[in-house]
């Protein structure tokens, strides 16, 4: 009688074999690499390589890799960045810096295939590493870099003439007198001619204003709030450079679009009021500042509204944008009363009626009536974290209403 044959991993074909290990964790895949096996090995990266190849491989998004060795994710890192064309969501350290260094030992073209890469945070010692080997990235987020000057950033974008997004956050500080990238040294930065997207803190955007308003190719200009920089103080900058560049009579460009996490005060209203010219807004959101009373007689807790005294102002503000506006959020805002919104209706019905040009497209208010103290913490807990500012800007055949 004929025994039957034993059937193990190693004597199945491959498409059964592709099956199996396509199901198994990135973990468990690894472990089937480290064998030493030539097969399990060629499909293993077969898998990633179907896997990762048209679509960036996210760190962040496979937690089974913290428990591999700083040695074996270094490995793996390597792996990668030979098979995908992005690594998204990175984390400084050992297994990162000894990836890179690794990479600088082939003679430098080993990351050539790489055109995207972010670190959630990063350090010094990577930049120059990064300038050396992914010569060919589009697209570099360093994300909070720690120890970085304006000299490691000027060498990098030179090496990186492709780049069209880059993102570089501040520091995070716990007082308002540490040290962040604030000095002279962000002054006459040559930035990438083909960036498009641009997220700097707020000192090294103040200093290089001239300079970011003249990049050719810019649609978008995200700027981090810093300790020694005000979301005035560079929406000012920013709008002077703006106005020189129009007054040069060079291509012509506007702000399309205000997003602010910043202190919002009548200041602010007085100075876009005078830029009127560069404004075309599309959307425009306003949320309260507010402040946390605790009643020390009954216990009771408050979320009370500043009083920036600007509501009129906004108003007029807002019906100054009326054209190009295609939404208002008043979400999360104590200042959106009834009867602020319908003195704003009444205004705008107003402007319609004695424009003879209609807007490109009806206007939607968003809005959720007062906070009170049943308003849940965390929600509104948003509204104190004042540390972002975007401005995006278009050239006029950019524009899209």
């Amino acid at each position: 009688m004929q025994r039957k044959r034993r059937v193990t991993l190693t004597t199945l074909n491959d498409d059964c074999l592709l099956l199996i290990c396509a199901q198994l964790s990135i973990k468990d895949q690894f472990a089937l690499l480290q064998l030493n096996a030539t097969r399990l090995k060629q499909l293993v990266l077969q898998i990633w390589q179907r896997k990762y190849a048209s679509s960036a491989f996210d760190w962040q998004l496979e937690p089974q890799l913290k428990l591999l060795s700083e040695d074996e994710q270094s490995l793996l890192l390597g792996y990668m960045s030979q098979l995908t064309s992005g690594l998204n969501n990175l984390s400084q350290g050992k297994a990162v810096m000894r990836w890179l260094l690794h990479a600088t030992q082939g003679g430098g073209d080993k990351l050539t295939r790489l055109r995207s890469l972010s670190f959630v945070s990063s350090q010094r010692q990577v930049l120059p590493l990064i300038a050396q080997i992914c010569g060919n990235l589009t697209q570099l987020q360093l994300g909070v870099c720690v120890g970085v000057s304006p000299a490691d950033v000027r060498l990098l974008l030179a090496a990186l003439p492709r780049l069209i997004v880059f993102q570089l956050l501040p520091a995070a500080t716990t007082t308002t007198t540490a040290s962040c990238n604030c000095n002279a040294e962000w002054a006459n930065m040559e930035y990438g001619q083909m960036l498009q997207v641009l997220q700097l803190p707020a000192c090294a955007i103040c200093a290089t204003a001239k300079e970011i308003a003249q990049l050719p190719q810019l649609q978008q200009l995200t700027c981090f709030l810093c300790n020694k920089a005000s979301a005035t103080a560079t929406i000012s900058a920013c709008l002077a450079a703006l106005s020189a560049q129009q007054e040069a009579a060079a291509a012509p460009r506007q702000i399309v679009a205000l997003n602010l996490q910043c202190q919002f005060d009548a200041c602010m209203l007085r100075l876009l009021q005078r830029h009127l010219g560069l404004l075309r807004l599309q959307r425009f959101a306003w949320h309260s500042k507010l402040l946390l009373h605790f009643d020390t007689a009954d216990g009771s807790i408050k979320w009370l509204p500043q009083r920036p005294q600007v509501a009129r102002a906004v108003q007029q503000f807002i019906v100054s944008q009326l054209a190009s506006l295609h939404e208002l959020d008043f979400t999360r805002n104590v200042h959106a009363t009834p009867t602020f919104l319908a003195h704003l209706t009444a205004q705008l019905n107003c402007k319609l009626k004695g424009s003879a040009a209609a807007p490109t497209s009806p206007l939607t208010i968003w809005h959720d009536g007062c906070p009170n103290a049943a308003t849940d913490q965390l929600e509104t807990a948003k509204d104190l974290h004042y540390v972002e500012l975007q401005l995006q800007q278009l050239t006029l055949d950019q524009q899209i209403f």
